[in-house]
């Protein structure tokens, strides 16, 4: 479901570290977003940042995405084969499902994933 909040206000990296990153994308098209939710571990852990692209507004080719289908935004794996658009988790506690022609209507593309940063928290006594 509603697996993405928005808490992250600035990230700040020096010029040659944001050009091997991000490859002279400019800032205004980039959103960092912080994932809840498992449904795509082991590959995007909750807690995880994600550099997200939001230029792109539409499929563009296979990939990690940042999406609403109804009312829920969803960071899924899309992948096209023919006649649809199957909707995959990494985490296997969780089903695939598809896009079609049928339910599309109810599908936006608010852009694509491009890099995943851990945030995981270590506690050291």
């Amino acid at each position: 479901g509603g697996d993405v909040i928005d808490v992250i206000h600035a990230i700040e990296y020096n010029k040659d570290k944001a050009l091997a990153m991000f490859g002279g994308r400019p800032a205004a098209e980039l959103k960092v977003i912080n994932v809840r939710g498992d449904s795509m571990a082991p590959t995007i852990e909750p807690g995880d940042l994600i550099f997200v692209d939001i230029s792109i507004n539409q499929f563009d080719g296979d990939g990690i995405y940042v999406f609403g289908f109804d009312d829920k935004i969803y960071v899924k794996r899309l992948q096209m084969i023919p006649d649809k658009l199957l909707v995959i988790s990494d985490n296997t506690n969780y089903r695939e499902w598809s896009i079609t022609k049928d339910n599309e209507c109810r599908f936006g593309v608010f852009g694509k994933v491009l890099i995943s940063q851990t945030q995981s928290l270590k506690r050291h006594n």
